[in-house]
């Protein structure tokens, strides 16, 4: 798996993190974020759990619903994934292609 790969993952699960956190924090049940979004609640429950992918149109959806910037989850965890990957000693350097 290339660093790319890697950083992809780990940006998809802190973008479920803070995903969680929000609803936690309102205390916002996934039947409600299923009604307000008209995503299925088993399948919030199975994208919110990282059990299956987050489409982009999925998460605007939810982020319409949770009146929070799409974009603002993406620098979010972009930022939490570049602060672990600095405390980790690693480099923030982008694979150069071959």
């Amino acid at each position: 798996m290339s660093h790319s790969e890697q950083r992809l993952g780990q940006v998809q699960r802190a973008i479920l993190r803070e995903l969680r956190s929000i609803l936690a924090r309102r205390q916002i049940k996934l039947a409600a974020l299923s009604t307000a979004t008209g995503i299925p609640r088993s399948t919030l429950h199975h994208k919110l759990r990282g059990r299956t992918g987050l489409t982009v149109s999925e998460l605007v959806l939810i982020a319409i619903a949770l009146a929070v910037p799409a974009a603002d989850l993406l620098e979010t965890a972009m930022t939490a994934v570049e602060t672990a990957g600095r405390d980790a000693g690693e480099a923030s350097e982008p694979d150069e292609p071959a």
